[in-house]
């Protein structure tokens, strides 16, 4: 009844507009068939052109984030590795633990320890090392420093006093070109003086020039920072020392991109956090494309002048044409209202217009009364229609009412099973019955949302005893149970384990002529139940094991004849326990395979 609402209220709103003026029915046709079809078309273009030149600069920036991240991440291990073979020489920590009786025979012994020098030669990305040691009979040589008050002060060398975990900083020093500060980086981690009553302080600086030429894309803007320090590096000097206009959180690694506004307009950017392994520091880096949005934009505004071109050049012949039709249309318009008048002698002779227009007059009369006898006919034809409508409710109603319910269906073949078991037929008595029962199980089970373990795997075993009496000695199988496990004490997505089974006997003991043997191994580790569905089948090799997981993981309509059993369990039970749960398959060949089901550990009542 709906339908033919709107149908009706169609139907009206199509007379009215064929009851206009011809010019507006043609601005009308004009909109419909011109505008809103190149509107909606020249709108999905350019959306769809956004998208693809938005994620295709987003992809870029991303492989370039990456890429500075990977950089970031060799040049603080190697330092770091530095400033292992450092802070545990022995030669350096026997020079810093010992005793000198002259400024010079500390100098004689300092110039003996060479590590230090022979690294930086060897690795350019090393500005200088220091190496702080507060002790009277120490004096500024080469590395080696005492650290004055200012020093002492700083949060880095305090922090250093206080933690033997190693840390990256960035800290400002002076440029000497035009004596403005500048930002740098640098490890600092406490050197334990074994046997000595001091300990000392490691800075190794990281320069600068190194890691301009490591990442010298100027496409992109590049700054990275350390912790909740401002920004020590940028391939664009004027964002050294600000802060990235993020709100991060130490305990938490970022790998995520978007739009931001960076110099008062939109920009791509692309944040990411470098765990630094074996420091208590988290690195940022954040790039940004700022020619991606300003490129999108203009071919947009392409898109756009070429869709205002098209729809104005349409407009020019739309009214070109349109003023012919009208021009007619008019003259009809003037030659019936003759006609209305009863001017019948002027009207054949005087009017003037095309073949079509002039055998529209001619036939207007007849199209009036063809017109009335179609909507009769038509309304004729819809009481016919609403009465075969009514008569197909009433059949449809009877065949509800005649539908066989379960009960019917579970009497039935009780009936038949019985049957078969007086006329002596055992075999055929217990398959109805194994039969009866497996239908049960499904048809009560379909709709809720758990059931036990217990039933899951009666259910199994049942279908298994019908298979057996298919296959005989080609099916056998065994349940191994761990011991302390109650399986009524724990709920399990119904219907969940016989597409395994099914598959494992299908695929898995196809080739088995007798012997063949599936195995069920139930337990729990740490709040998870593991099933293991094992067979003593073919078996697959890396190949077809590889193509079987990608279709259990990723299901698309051009697999849909193969795993779609596999892949909706793997499925329904991530969507209902959570990514971390599923199927895993593992094969060999000639051997077997085995399917193993995971799922959290649920206890409670049955639901619906």
């Amino acid at each position: 009844m709906e339908e033919k609402k709107q149908s009706k209220q169609q139907e009206s709103f199509v007379s009215q507009i064929g009851r206009k003026k011809i010019s507006y029915q043609m601005c009308f046709a004009y909109i419909m068939a011109i505008v809103l079809p190149i509107t909606v078309l020249g709108v999905f273009m350019m959306r769809t052109t956004y998208l693809n030149q938005k994620n295709y600069h987003a992809d870029l920036l991303e492989s370039y984030n990456t890429g500075v991240k990977r950089t970031m991440y060799e040049i603080a291990s190697q330092i770091y590795t530095f400033s292992e073979s450092i802070v545990y020489n022995d030669e350096l920590i026997a020079f810093l633990r010992g005793e000198y009786e002259s400024e010079e025979e500390l100098r004689r012994a300092a110039s003996e320890i060479t590590l230090m020098d022979a690294y930086m030669e060897t690795y350019a990305g090393i500005d200088e090392v220091l190496v702080y040691i507060d002790r009277e009979d120490m004096v500024n040589y080469r590395q080696y420093r005492v650290p004055t008050e200012e020093i002492k002060a700083t949060g880095w060398y305090q922090k250093a006093q206080n933690q033997y975990a190693p840390f990256w900083i960035s800290y400002q020093v002076k440029n000497p070109t035009n004596n403005e500060y500048v930002w740098r980086l640098a490890l600092v981690r406490k050197m334990i003086l074994v046997g000595g009553d001091k300990e000392a302080v490691v800075m190794i600086k990281v320069k600068d020039t190194y890691l301009s030429s490591r990442i010298s894309n100027q496409e992109y803007v590049t700054m990275i920072s350390v912790d909740d320090t401002p920004v020590f590096f940028s391939n664009h000097t004027r964002y050294y020392g600000t802060m990235p206009d993020f709100s991060l959180d130490p305990e938490e690694l970022y790998d995520y991109g978007g739009i931001q506004e960076l110099d008062g307009k939109e920009v791509l950017f692309h944040l990411s956090s470098l765990d630094i392994s074996r420091t208590s520091s988290n690195m940022y880096l954040v790039t940004y494309d700022v020619s991606a949005m300003e490129n999108t934009e203009r071919i947009i505004t392409v898109h756009i002048t070429v869709l205002l071109v098209t729809l104005l050049l349409t407009i020019g012949i739309l009214f070109w044409f349109s003023r012919s039709i009208v021009r007619q249309v008019k003259g009809l318009r003037v030659e019936m209202g003759k006609a209305s008048r009863g001017e019948y002698d002027t009207m054949l002779t005087e009017f003037h217009a095309s073949e079509e227009v002039t055998e529209a007059f001619e036939d207007l009369l007849v199209m009036v009364k063809n017109i009335q006898e179609m909507e009769a006919a038509q309304y004729e034809a819809q009481i016919k229609e609403q009465n075969i409508q009514n008569e197909q409710q009433k059949m449809e109603f009877k065949m509800l009412a005649s539908q066989i319910n379960p009960h019917f269906l579970y009497n039935t073949l009780e009936t038949i099973r019985m049957k078969a078991f007086t006329a002596g037929d055992r075999e055929v008595a217990t398959a109805i019955k194994l039969l009866g029962k497996s239908m049960r199980y499904v048809l009560e089970n379909t709709g809720m949302v758990d059931t036990t373990l217990q039933a899951e795997l009666d259910h199994i075993e049942t279908y298994l005893k019908i298979q057996k009496l298919r296959f005989g000695d080609r099916v056998n199988y065994k349940t191994v149970v761990q011991p302390e496990m109650n399986l009524e004490e724990y709920r399990v997505l119904p219907l969940l384990l016989q597409p395994i089974v099914e598959n494992a006997i299908v695929h898995g003991l196809e080739a088995k002529e007798s012997d063949g043997m599936l195995w069920f191994s139930i337990y729990t580790v740490d709040g998870t139940v593991y099933v293991d569905v094992s067979d003593n089948g073919c078996g697959m090799d890396e190949a077809t094991l590889e193509m079987v997981m990608t279709k259990v993981q990723d299901y698309t309509r051009k697999r849909r004849k193969s795993s779609i059993g596999l892949y909706n369990i793997n499925r329904r039970i991530k969507l209902n326990y959570g990514e971390q749960y599923g199927l895993s398959i593992q094969s060999t060949p000639g051997e077997g395979t085995m399917v193993r089901v995971t799922f959290p550990v649920l206890h409670g009542e049955e639901g619906e």
